[in-house]
């Protein structure tokens, strides 16, 4: 997955809308963009929207969290929707293995765990938690996790321009944990909507770490992050030049000055890999 479009579950017209747009995954939001008065609702309209539902593209719904009074209803909710257009739930605010264990109890198998990391304690156990085998992929949450750790922002998720780079450590470490386990790593969503140059250097943040893909709130996002994560011509050409290069080489070798080896091999073939997986 490049982009994954968060949803809020009490809008029909905007999941219907989602349908037409080029995101890779849908997320069907029941927690924070979704008020108290109308969850109840959002969980009705769900039930409507998934058992009619046609579609290619993955869908996902995100749950309230386990400490939640709405958790019941939504774990109710996701035993009902068994055998729907739905593969994986989101996890919000998993801080420890303890609260995979919990959902791991009520979500029927054969739905997997898309993990949200938001705050101090989850991040310092996100190495066992990537690990939890039901564990697909991890993605951040720098709003939470900017509040958990008292950081400043005169933004949602976004650090004083004095620290525009407080968030790649936390990002990075959620990656590490992923990739270390076979698992995926998604960026959290970019707040400022109509801020195209500003969310399109969180991407290319994004990806220089090592991320698989970023969150969207808006449609308009998800053209641009795409881009981003889609490898270009010239990544392709000159992966696959030093590819050849090297398997034409009897070790380390020279293309065009620059130092290949075994590792710069691997870097390349990761990458086309990735090419071949968006392809399909």
């Amino acid at each position: 997955m490049r982009s994954l479009l968060c949803v809020p579950a009490s809008k029909p017209s905007m999941l219907k809308k989602a349908l037409g747009t080029r995101v890779d995954q849908i997320i069907i939001d029941l927690e924070d963009s979704v008020i108290a008065a109308d969850k109840a609702e959002a969980r009705e309209n769900i039930r409507e929207f998934l058992w009619l539902l046609e579609t290619d593209k993955k869908i996902s719904i995100r749950v309230n969290e386990r400490a939640s009074t709405e958790a019941k209803a939504d774990r109710q909710l996701i035993r009902a929707m068994r055998g729907s257009k739905m593969s994986s739930v989101i996890l919000p605010k998993i801080h420890t293995i303890d609260d995979l264990r919990y959902w791991n109890r009520y979500v029927p198998r054969g739905i997997d765990f898309e993990v949200q990391i938001e705050s101090a304690l989850g991040l310092v156990n996100t190495a066992s938690i990537a690990a939890y085998p039901r564990v697909t992929s991890l993605a951040f949450g720098p709003a939470d996790f900017m509040a958990s750790t008292g950081m400043p922002s005169s933004a949602p998720g976004t650090p004083w321009k004095e620290a525009q780079t407080a968030l790649e450590y936390p990002f990075s470490e959620i990656v590490i944990a992923a990739h270390a386990h076979g698992k995926l790593a998604y960026d959290g969503p970019y707040f400022e909507i109509a801020n195209h140059v500003g969310l399109s250097q969180a991407a290319s943040t994004a990806r220089a770490l090592g991320g698989d893909g970023k969150w969207a709130i808006h449609p308009d996002q998800i053209a641009l992050i795409n881009e981003v994560f889609t490898p270009s011509a010239q990544e392709i050409a000159t992966a696959q030049g030093i590819i050849d290069a090297f398997n034409k080489s009897s070790g380390a070798v020279n293309y065009n000055g620059l130092m290949i080896d075994e590792a710069s091999k691997k870097v390349a073939e990761r990458l086309l890999e990735r090419v071949t997986q968006i392809r399909k």
